[in-house]
């Protein structure tokens, strides 16, 4: 009655239709059961979006939706109901609720299928094997961003930034995905021949001392 369950969490990530907008406690489930936005697991949970990106790509992942603001923004007419839009609920427009209409939310079956890759067996062991080397150099660089200068890390950054999107191109299996995982193994040399990147392996870093002593 007080506490948050697992239960009451999975309803918070449904996409079903009686799953939307419900659950938001993080640990007191009892402010849900307050202000009406309380649901019970009722039946199969089924998670993701309403509306399924279906790519691997961080960018798209991550900022899609205020795509989708900006997009419905401009369509919308008058100046009041584009103010609205910002501030009322995704599913909102002109003549509807807040937060929308519930029976305008896609139906969910219960047999829906994870998005997955269509690339091959060995390119998405690649990309699990960069994602690994990519989160040791994200703990590397954030333990140490105190001694690093500020065009150091905000290379490195900038680099993370790189290879997450560089995956999701391969896994998405765009056109010029082997073109941008050519440009970030290149960079990576680049950086570390210039000191802003430490090779994984450090006896690789040999050949670039030696080139800088010569």
């Amino acid at each position: 009655l007080i506490l948050n369950t697992p239960s009451h969490h999975r309803v918070h990530h449904g996409r079903n239709r009686y799953c939307i907008d419900k659950n938001y406690a993080g640990t007191l489930i009892i402010w849900d059961r307050i202000f009406g936005t309380f649901e019970a697991e009722n039946e199969k949970v089924v998670y993701g979006l309403t509306h399924p990106i279906n790519t691997f790509e961080p960018f798209k992942v991550q900022f899609h939706h205020l795509v989708n603001i900006w997009t419905t923004f401009w369509a919308t007419p008058g100046f009041f109901n584009k103010f609205f839009v910002m501030f009322k609920g995704p599913g909102w427009s002109p003549g509807k609720p807040r937060l929308g209409l519930s029976e305008e939310i896609p139906e969910v079956k219960g047999n829906e299928v994870p998005f997955s890759s269509s690339a091959s067996q060995l390119l998405r062991i690649y990309a699990v094997v960069q994602f690994a080397l990519m989160l040791t150099f994200y703990e590397e660089t954030f333990a140490d961003k105190a001694a690093l200068s500020q065009v150091t890390l905000l290379l490195r950054v900038c680099f993370i930034i790189l290879t997450l999107t560089s995956i999701g191109f391969l896994l998405d299996q765009k056109p010029k995905a082997a073109v941008l995982e050519t440009f970030r193994c290149l960079l990576f040399l680049m950086l570390c021949r210039f000191g802003h990147l430490k090779p994984f392996i450090p006896s690789l870093s040999f050949t670039f001392e030696v080139r800088h002593l010569l």
